[in-house]
């Protein structure tokens, strides 16, 4: 009896960390994923790339502007493709992001160059905080806080 208990105890601890490894990897996976989509969206306003933006962003995204707006995803999008910020290149640093099954969160610096639709220059480091949703064709952008310089 005692060697079917150590056998069963070993094979428990065996399938214990077979899980926490994957489980892990899959963690490690969804941020990878995660700083893509990050990098996307740096990509997405440089080149102005709508078609990106809808695909990549949930139905009910919601942005909040430096200013205090909050803009939905079709605003968004009009907003960082041309319409609004006129941004000629973007790029993301100091990314970090937290996930747990189904949401995840998390935040990058993005460079840009570019300017406003009245000509100002909005040039510089912004910190954009974002949280994700993982939904059947994998994550998206489902809210932005755009922070000041």
């Amino acid at each position: 009896m005692r060697g079917f208990i150590t056998k069963s105890t070993g094979l428990l601890v065996i399938a214990l960390l077979f899980v926490s490894q994957t489980f892990s990897f899959s963690r490690v996976d969804d941020q990878k994923d995660l700083a893509t989509l990050a990098d996307g969206f740096a990509l997405a306003m440089s080149k102005k790339d709508k078609v990106w933006m809808d695909a990549n962003l949930t139905n009910e995204c919601m942005t909040y502007m430096p200013t205090g707006e909050s803009v939905n995803k079709q605003s968004t999008i009009h907003a960082f493709t041309g319409a609004i910020y006129d941004i000629h290149k973007s790029a993301t640093s100091n990314k970090s992001f937290m996930v747990t099954e189904m949401e995840a969160g998390g935040s990058a610096d993005y460079t840009v160059e570019g300017s406003a639709s009245g000509g100002s220059d909005i040039s510089g480091t912004y910190r954009l905080s974002f949280k994700f949703k993982k939904t059947e064709l994998g994550w998206k952008i489902s809210e932005i806080l755009v922070n000041g310089q």
